[in-house]
């Protein structure tokens, strides 16, 4: 009895799957969610996806020392983190912006950043501590107006969002009028028709790189290298393609 329990724990332990790390940024966890269901099956393996504020993943990878891939919402994040050699293989995945966000119809005629000043309007920026989109917004507004412009948007500032999910679900709530968001994510099915989007001049919202890479402490690298391969190839870019992150 005993050695054939001992042949059904060996067993489990044999076709146990391999669990694979992700932290992922709050904005591309549908795509990517959508990728590791795919690779799951294909490589019978189980991907948990962590998600987060593109900063408070970095800090929590960085202290435990555990996890196999990130993804945080802007190229700079993995700019700044290099010093602690902390990633290994990566690629280029596709590209987000910045863009003014209101409700259909924009009914308080919101047209440019300028307006950001107006009292009228009930004005939100996602929290540049912790997440890409308000570390990217406040680049975007420093770029068109300086840093004096900078300190006159944010003491019109209602509240700030913990990040971009936060940002539409105030605004499709009304509790806010306007913003800065990632543009990608008033593509996602929930939002297409509720939200309305103004483009923002790329000499102050420059195209945002997104770098899917491998920790170099993970202990499944080869089939990490799949995952980030995958996403690249003509079937991963149709899929985050559907969730507005384009590539050119």
């Amino acid at each position: 009895m005993k050695k054939f329990l001992w042949l059904i724990v060996l067993g489990g332990l044999l076709f146990a799957k391999e669990e694979l790390l992700f932290y992922c940024g709050i904005t591309m966890v549908k795509p990517m969610s959508e990728i590791s269901k795919i690779i799951e099956k294909k490589y019978n393996v189980k991907i948990k996806v962590i998600q987060g504020g593109s900063g408070d993943l970095y800090d929590s990878l960085s202290k435990t020392k555990k996890g196999d891939l990130y993804l945080p919402g802007s190229e700079s994040y993995i700019k700044k983190h290099l010093k602690d050699n902390l990633f290994g293989y990566r690629k280029y995945i596709g590209y987000n912006q910045i863009a003014i966000f209101t409700t259909p119809n924009n009914p308080k005629n919101v047209k440019s950043l300028s307006d950001f000043t107006r009292e009228d309007l009930l004005v939100s920026l996602g929290n540049p501590e912790t997440c890409s989109m308000g570390r990217a917004s406040i680049k975007v507004l420093k770029r068109y107006g300086g840093e004096k412009f900078v300190e006159e948007v944010e003491n019109n500032i209602v509240l700030y969002a913990i990040d971009s999910r936060d940002f539409n679900q105030l605004l499709k709530t009304n509790q806010i009028d306007t913003g800065l968001n990632w543009k990608a994510t008033a593509s996602f099915p929930e939002n297409r028709g509720k939200i309305a989007i103004i483009n923002i001049d790329e000499k102050y919202a420059p195209k945002k790189k997104l770098i899917l890479t491998m920790l170099n402490f993970s202990k499944h690298k080869d089939i990490v290298k799949k995952i980030i391969d995958f996403t690249t190839s003509k079937e991963g870019k149709k899929i985050m393609k559907q969730y507005g992150f384009l590539d050119e």
